[in-house]
């Protein structure tokens, strides 16, 4: 059995853990194909929430034979959508004001999975930088990370802007060989 199929058949059976493996890889597409609904980041936000305790609540529906999860997942996230839709002209609109809009200081956070998604970018960074030289790690937090120019990395490291060019590229080499950094890449943008 394969590790999808073996994550596939934990969701099925109910298992929080897997839920939350579920939810993680896949919080970011659900976000995308909520905001193909709704324009209003409330809007987006409450129906992705929505989404989530509708997949919570049918997890155990999960068929494992009829095949991935992604394609259940964009269905049950359509189909909630266009519940909202249908249900938007029944309640107040979204559009009004709040009066405690002032208090409400959640409302400036990341989403829960965006702040996850930092973590692990920070954490995955930390991680490279423990491999660098002293001078690369300069380099990558301030040639890279602060956007010095050539010049003022030159000046800092106590190099010719020549050299600090030649580290710049042999930093990024590292960077785009860096099989974890890569692969949260493509995690962070999918």
């Amino acid at each position: 059995m394969s590790d999808d199929t073996a994550q596939r058949t934990r969701f099925s059976s109910g298992e929080r853990a897997a839920f939350l493996e579920v939810y993680t890889a896949q919080a970011r597409a659900v976000r995308r194909w909520v905001a193909r609904f709704f324009k209003s980041p409330f809007e987006q936000e409450e129906a992705a929430q929505e989404v989530w305790l509708m997949v919570h609540r049918m997890q155990t529906s999960y068929d494992v034979n009829r095949g991935p999860l992604e394609p259940w997942l964009r269905a049950l996230t359509s189909n909630r959508c266009r519940e909202l839709l249908r249900a938007k002209g029944r309640r107040p609109d979204a559009s009004v004001p709040l009066d405690d809009g002032d208090e409400a200081l959640w409302l400036d956070a990341p989403p829960p999975d965006e702040a996850l998604m930092q973590a692990k970018v920070q954490a995955a960074v930390q991680a490279f930088r423990q491999g660098l030289p002293k001078a690369e790690d300069v380099v990558l937090q301030r040639g890279v990370g602060d956007g010095l120019t050539h010049e003022e990395l030159a000046r800092e490291l106590g190099v010719t802007v020549r050299q600090s060019k030649h580290l710049k590229k042999k930093l990024l080499a590292k960077v785009a060989a860096s099989a974890s950094l890569r692969a949260l890449a493509k995690e962070w943008l999918s």
